[in-house]
């Protein structure tokens, strides 16, 4: 496989026809993610492509290894959400090289930041948050005719399962018998699209609204994932801001209310999920950089709460969430 870096990019663009002879071009990486090169093309004359490469170690200190056509789960993904979200909330795949696991697609608005950027600098908007769960929903709405598409649930195993889950319950063995219920849950449910990879640093807000990136985790499964998932981040945002958390738990409840549902048994399971992701992010294979000591024990001590003695909603988890903040 050639790897494809910013030194080398202009040349391979070139070779494959998407860049003429003699049109400038300036190649830039683009960070926040530990599992793929993703760089930014920007070509005189024309549109900016983003192009990504997948890699089969991630950057993790931990090993951490996933196969690398995982990325045409992503392209295959963006093909089917693309027929049914309105235009620019996910990226259009322009090319792909299925030799060297390579795809372009086109590049959100230049005006965009990452949502992750912005909660670390205290910017709390609402409107994004509603957004968001907007557009879950939407995600969650949609059933393929099969998951054939979006291939071998083994990706979801490989990024998700093993390095979040499977990692937390050989730390904390007491909740060993816990996870392995949550995920054997996963597979009794009638399954939705499920982006498995929701979170503040795949939301690009910009003056358009919200363009969702990295879908490589993709697949047909139980949408509480995806909620657990995305509520873990917003949650360790606002410990993090602790003795100013209301303003990112707001973001919780305005999340919530927008994706609209009246699902008990699901917002159940999505509490569960936001325990065990939130605990994966101090002791699983890709921990938060930005918690201190005490504020990754309050994490430990909130999430195996709410594991061990699971509540039944929102605000219930909310009140485990104070009960645990750090004197």
């Amino acid at each position: 496989m050639r790897e494809i870096t910013p030194d080398n990019a202009a040349d391979y663009l070139r070779q494959h026809g998407l860049v003429q002879t003699g049109q400038g071009i300036d190649v830039q990486a683009l960070g926040w993610g530990v599992s793929n090169v993703v760089m930014r093309a920007d070509i005189t004359g024309q549109s900016p492509l983003v192009i990504k490469q997948s890699r089969e170690q991630l950057r993790t200190q931990a090993a951490w290894f996933s196969r690398l056509d995982r990325i045409w789960t992503e392209t295959a993904a963006l093909r089917l959400l693309g027929g049914i979200v309105d235009k620019g909330i996910v990226p259009q795949v322009i090319f792909e090289d299925r030799d060297n696991y390579v795809f372009a697609m086109s590049c959100a608005p230049d005006d965009s930041v990452v949502w992750k950027e912005q909660l670390l600098q205290g910017k709390t908007d609402p409107r994004v948050a509603a957004q968001a769960g907007t557009i879950l929903a939407s995600f969650h709405s949609f059933q393929p005719a099969s998951s054939r598409p979006l291939g071998p649930p083994e990706v979801f195993d490989q990024l998700r399962i093993d390095p979040f889950y499977r990692y937390v319950a050989k730390a904390h063995p007491k909740l060993s018998s816990t996870i392995d219920e949550l995920i054997s849950s996963m597979s009794l449910l009638e399954p939705k699209f499920v982006h498995a990879d929701f979170s503040p640093k795949n939301i690009l807000v910009h003056s358009q609204g919200l363009t969702i990136v990295d879908f490589e985790t993709a697949h047909l499964g139980d949408p509480a994932f995806d909620l657990g998932f995305f509520l873990s981040h917003l949650v360790l945002k606002a410990l993090r801001a602790a003795p100013d958390h209301m303003r990112y738990l707001n973001l919780t409840e305005v999340f919530w209310e927008a994706y609209g549902t009246s699902d008990a048994a699901l917002i159940a399971r999505a509490i569960q999920h936001t325990a065990a992701c939130g605990l994966a992010r101090v002791d699983g294979k890709s921990p938060v950089d930005y918690l201190d000591e005490p504020r990754r024990q309050a994490t430990r001590t909130m999430m195996m709460t709410a594991l061990l003695d699971p509540p039944r909603t929102w605000s219930k988890f909310l009140d485990v969430f104070t009960r645990a903040l750090p004197c």
